[in-house]
């Protein structure tokens, strides 16, 4: 499935090693992953606080409403090859692989890449830029871009003729509660696009729920809120603890013209 991302050859997989025709090698990690990308820092993407925080947050089911959402999406539109680019530590991932014949995630955190591996063997797993996709041309019937930023061209090469895009991102009000308290002025989330070159909208729907959230510092260490929030506002919500939020989602579905 995966192709070299530095001579572009098909990669063959040989005693948990990836290597192509003109002998490039990828190591397949412990976890079951293979490391594609070629920008090789040490922290790329989420880091290991960040990756715990969602975790905790996550697996207490906030999020569940979009995941079943996400995977009757995928269900009406009879995909069969997804890839989820973007994947986190897999949450989405996982439960949209139980819907499909072949599923494929990438990633630029290794932390979260690796967990996703740990917990989901039948996923192919890479560590990789979503904007130099380690794939073929018409690789997939449908992608995947749950609260990354966008990459229409590269989602648009992977994707077969007439498949989907599904794209998640933050609905005007999420997390309108968490934001009332890190922020004097609080400023609503932009509408998502309505238009794209090379796709046709087929639908975009705003979901939303409230729930009671128990510890507001596992939310917002996973936010982008946590690295950019003034210091009173960050104690705020340490102080606050738990609080009724507004989680609120914009999903938007794709077709590839």
């Amino acid at each position: 499935m995966f192709r070299c991302p530095i001579c572009g050859g098909k990669l063959l997989h040989q005693n948990r090693t990836f290597v192509c025709a003109n002998h490039h090698t990828f190591d397949q990690a412990k976890e079951g992953y293979v490391n594609l990308s070629r920008k090789q820092k040490k922290d790329q993407g989420d880091n290991k606080q960040m990756v715990r925080a969602r975790t905790a947050f996550l697996e207490k089911g906030y999020y569940d409403f979009l995941r079943q959402y996400l995977m009757s999406a995928v269900s009406d539109l009879s995909l069969n090859t997804v890839l989820d680019a973007g994947c986190g530590q897999g949450y989405y991932t996982g439960a949209i692989g139980s819907c499909v014949k072949t599923m494929a995630a990438v990633d630029l955190s290794k932390y979260a890449v690796a967990y996703a591996s740990r917990h989901d063997p039948h996923t192919s797993y890479a560590v990789a830029s979503i904007f130099a996709l380690p794939f073929y041309d018409g690789t997939f019937d449908g992608v995947l871009s749950t609260f990354v930023p966008p990459a229409p061209e590269e989602i648009h090469r992977v994707l077969k003729p007439g498949g989907y895009w599904i794209v998640t991102e933050p609905g005007p009000r999420h997390c309108l509660e968490l934001k009332q308290l890190l922020y004097e002025t609080v400023i609503e989330n932009p509408s998502p696009a309505n238009q794209r070159d090379g796709y046709l909208l087929i639908r975009q729907e705003c979901i939303r729920q409230r729930e009671h959230v128990e510890d507001l510092m596992n939310l917002l260490d996973m936010t982008p809120y946590r690295y950019k929030s003034p210091k009173a506002g960050i104690e705020r919500v340490r102080q606050q603890k738990e609080s009724d939020v507004t989680f609120e989602f914009m999903v938007s579905i794709w077709k590839k013209i």
